[in-house]
């Protein structure tokens, strides 16, 4: 008889960012192979993806063609058996995060999360059920949000955020039943050192934005300078989630992945001015900042998402982080402030 396979199993790759970031890490330093649940569609991305890692990495990651939102995973009878009694950790990033998602993603999300609690359930040596949710699951509200909330009185601005919210409802429903841990990102942004992004969208429209207007062009600001932006590199959401779901003590609970010390949407349009060699940006000019980008020619067709992206930046929020803080209290990982990777953000906008 042959020896155990211990596995993890990753949703959402190659399409989610984390998706990407969490196979890489896993492959490379856990001692577990890694299976990958990737639709049809996805596999000549997620092959390219995988060519690009040593050769000791790449033979430990295996692909199962599927679909999170399918019955069974789309797998055979046969394949899903054999999935579920390797896995001890599933990463479930495959739930749609952008606000500009449709609501047919977000039924999806719906979808995909039944079925993963299903498999989980069928999963004999199951040791971490991990959902990469948002922290744009608190939709409407302002003021301070605590990880151990989660409601609705407030309203979504969008479907995807009302998706999350039932989501999480789920997951919480089955929490007495499976080892679950809840991970909520703030605005993901590209790699903090090497610039990789799968979408320029969220703030790198901001950046294309600047490097396509004039030189002597001065970035008008919305009229609540002072909302805050807690932009999180996808690099460290990802050791920091690893982390974190490596404890035992995450079982149960909810994380806040985000900025400590998030800066002011007045203060990222300055930064953003000055990587890209724009002036300052201009004081007291209520929203015509909107105007400018849905305006923008090299943005129409990114309308959707740039009026997503404007409506978070009307919220101002500050998310509790006191667990993750907790659970990284004795690790070498931290939130790398905006001002450090802005010019890798940059470099990474203008490649397009």
């Amino acid at each position: 008889m042959g020896a155990l396979v211990r596995s993890v199993l990753v949703t959402g790759f190659p399409g989610r960012q984390p998706a990407v970031h969490l196979v890489r890490e896993l492959a490379s330093h856990d001692e577990r192979t890694v299976c990958c649940l990737i639709t049809e569609g996805r596999k000549a991305r997620a092959l390219e993806l995988l060519d690009k890692l040593p050769v000791s990495a790449r033979e430990r990651v295996s692909l199962w063609v599927g679909d999170p939102r399918s019955m069974d995973l789309g797998l055979s009878g046969e394949e899903f058996a054999v999935l579920a009694e390797q896995v001890e950790v599933i990463h479930h990033c495959a739930s749609v995060t952008d606000p500009a998602g449709t609501q047919e993603e977000a039924t999806g999300n719906l979808r995909a999360a039944d079925e993963i609690l299903e498999f989980a359930e069928a999963a004999p040596r199951l040791k971490r059920l991990v959902c990469w949710s948002s922290a744009s699951v608190s939709g409407n509200r302002e003021g301070f949000i605590k990880e151990t909330e989660l409601d609705d009185k407030m309203g979504f601005r969008n479907p995807i955020e009302e998706s999350l919210y039932r989501v999480e409802r789920m997951l919480g429903e089955s929490a007495d039943d499976l080892p679950i841990v809840v991970l909520r990102p703030a605005l993901l942004v590209g790699d903090s050192i090497t610039g990789e992004v799968e979408d320029l969208d969220g703030l790198y429209l901001l950046i294309r934005f600047l490097l396509s207007a004039p030189d002597d062009y001065r970035i008008p600001t919305p009229s609540r300078t002072g909302v805050r932006i807690s932009a999180v590199p996808v690099d460290y959401a990802v050791r920091a989630g690893l982390h974190i779901a490596a404890n035992e003590g995450s079982i149960g609970r909810t994380f806040h992945i985000v900025d400590p010390k998030p800066v002011t949407v007045q203060r990222a349009l300055q930064l953003f001015a000055e990587a890209t060699g724009r002036p300052a940006p201009r004081e007291h000019d209520p929203l015509n900042l909107a105007t400018a980008l849905m305006r923008a020619p090299g943005l129409q067709r990114f309308r959707n998402t740039t009026r997503a992206f404007l409506d978070q930046l009307k919220t101002d929020v500050i998310y509790d982080d006191r667990n993750t803080r907790e659970l990284l209290a004795d690790a070498r990982i931290s939130c790398p402030a905006l001002e450090s990777y802005v010019d890798t953000m940059v470099a990474r906008a203008q490649q397009d």
